[in-house]
């Protein structure tokens, strides 16, 4: 078998097996996060809210981006051939992932301003702000996502940017706002609320007085613990999910004019799938389970969460 077919075969695979199952994990989770979130001890938490919004613009971003390429393996792909279904598969699948990645940036954030000894970085963590910056962020990323899209257009049977300056523009739109600048947002964010908690804790362990307030000290120190975990876990997938496509999108953009072997682009073609979309979709697919596995309390409110549903199913 030639080095073509195997890709291919490969590359079926991967998408007819590996994206319908992280499709099924990731819608699954991405509910249960919905539910979780959306109690009402949680509706006045600035983070919860923001997971809320992330997992509801993730449920929608990666149905929209791996759906079309499981259903296209058996079926005529209408991104191939109308150009309204090219542009507009292009612009929600975009958008929702661009939501999704610009409100995890806002939970890094809320949590190194909520864990922060300065009032004025304190301030952002309010539930005010962050219903007044939920919209925002979709208004947003919905107009903004309008000048990609316009660069795409149907062309020897591909949907993609133009060649010329119109792929230059998409290419460095690409580069800058979907890889640079959220993975340094993300980096940052992170880095800033490790330290944040750490001074936290530096003012936290040195207290020796009432029982009461030693007790609320483990417990805030437990919480903070658990939600390190949960977002520091995310933000290093986050960061291998989108840094090989950025990597991937900067390689393509200098090798733009070199003539290559017909070998060498069919490689090229089957790690570009990977980078740019097996991998990429798939950061949107793991809220949840990090959560479970890394949180005691999160698994602890999802199991009485789960008790009241069975009660309540038991009375009806």
């Amino acid at each position: 078998m030639s080095i073509a077919a195997s890709l291919s075969l490969v590359q079926q695979y991967f998408t007819r097996y590996g994206m319908t199952a992280y499709v099924i994990l990731g819608s699954v989770g991405s509910l249960f996060n919905v539910v979780m979130f959306s109690q009402t001890q949680y509706r006045r938490t600035p983070c919860a809210l923001y997971i809320l919004a992330m997992s509801i613009s993730g449920i929608w971003g990666l149905n929209m981006s791996a759906v079309p390429s499981i259903w296209a393996l058996d079926h005529p792909n209408p991104v191939l051939y109308n150009q309204v279904a090219c542009a507009m598969f292009f612009y929600f699948r975009h958008t929702l992932n661009q939501i999704f990645r610009t409100f995890f940036v806002l939970v890094c954030a809320d949590r190194y301003a909520c864990c922060s000894d300065r009032p004025r970085v304190r301030a952002f963590s309010q539930y005010r702000v962050a219903i007044r910056l939920i919209p925002a962020v979709w208004i947003f990323w919905l107009l903004v996502s309008i000048l990609p899209t316009l660069t795409r257009q149907l062309y020897d049977g591909v949907c993609d940017a133009l060649p010329g300056i119109y792929d230059i523009m998409y290419t460095t739109y690409l580069i800058s706002v979907a890889g640079i600048i959220p993975l340094l947002a993300m980096t940052v964010f992170g880095i800033l609320m490790l330290q944040s908690l750490r001074k936290t804790r530096r003012r936290i362990l040195p207290t020796a007085v009432t029982n009461t307030v030693d007790t609320g000290a483990v417990v805030l120190r437990k919480r903070d613990r658990d939600m390190m975990k949960m977002l520091f876990i995310e933000l290093v997938i986050c960061t291998i999910t989108l840094t090989p496509n950025t990597i991937t999108r900067i390689y393509k953009s200098v090798i733009a004019e070199e003539v290559v072997s017909k070998e060498r682009q069919q490689i090229e073609s089957f790690i570009f799938y990977l980078t740019r979309i097996f991998l990429l979709y798939m950061a949107n697919t793991f809220s949840f389970w990090v959560y479970i596995s890394t949180s005691q309390t999160y698994r602890q409110e999802l199991k009485t969460l789960f008790i009241k549903w069975y009660r309540f199913l038991v009375r009806c």
